[in-house]
């Protein structure tokens, strides 16, 4: 039997969750097959954190243990789901910030748009210029060569304000 661990019956009857906080909650008690009582209900369920800094959730389906993004699952309890083909973003880019006005449901490509470490401009080899530029539908376009850091910057911010309209304002000050 496959059951797919997103499932928001699944989750809504696993967990109970706390728009505010952003915070995950046990809504049952977890009994192992020995009947001893693992977790109470009303216990935080979203303490596990990975590596990259998002909140994990715990699942056991037939035998097995699922690891569940918890920004998912709050989208998938407060939205009955997740559309398909689309991703769900924390908007202010802070990865275990899983409050409701701080989750959306992004394109994949609108979800890279927010990526924090991403500048859009370079030092360019050749010319010794600064050299600005963007990724449009997984092209990238050059927007110029420039004489400063400042003037390629300002180059790339003003391109993500037209071809990235989903990115977050503060991102476009910050990047």
């Amino acid at each position: 039997m496959n059951i797919d661990a997103y499932a928001p019956e699944l989750l809504c009857s696993l967990f109970r969750y706390d728009a505010e906080t952003g915070r995950l909650f046990h809504a049952v008690d977890r009994v192992g097959t020995n009947k001893r009582i693992y977790v109470n209900a009303g216990e935080l369920a979203d303490t596990a954190t990975d590596s990259a800094g998002y909140r994990r959730v715990s699942v056991r389906i037939d035998g097995k243990t699922h690891m569940l993004y918890a920004h998912r699952v709050a989208f998938i309890i407060a939205n009955g789901g997740i559309p398909v083909g689309m991703q769900t973003d924390h908007i202010n880019g802070i990865r275990d910030d899983n409050r409701l006005i701080n989750l959306r449901a992004v394109t994949p490509q609108e979800n890279q748009h927010n990526y924090r470490k991403a500048k859009g401009y370079s030092r360019h080899s050749c010319s010794g210029k600064w050299e600005a530029y963007i990724r449009v539908d997984g092209v990238r376009r050059h927007l110029g060569l420039f004489a400063t850091e400042a003037a390629a910057r300002s180059a790339y911010l003003k391109a993500k304000r037209r071809y990235h309209p989903s990115t977050p304002a503060d991102l476009l000050m910050a990047a």
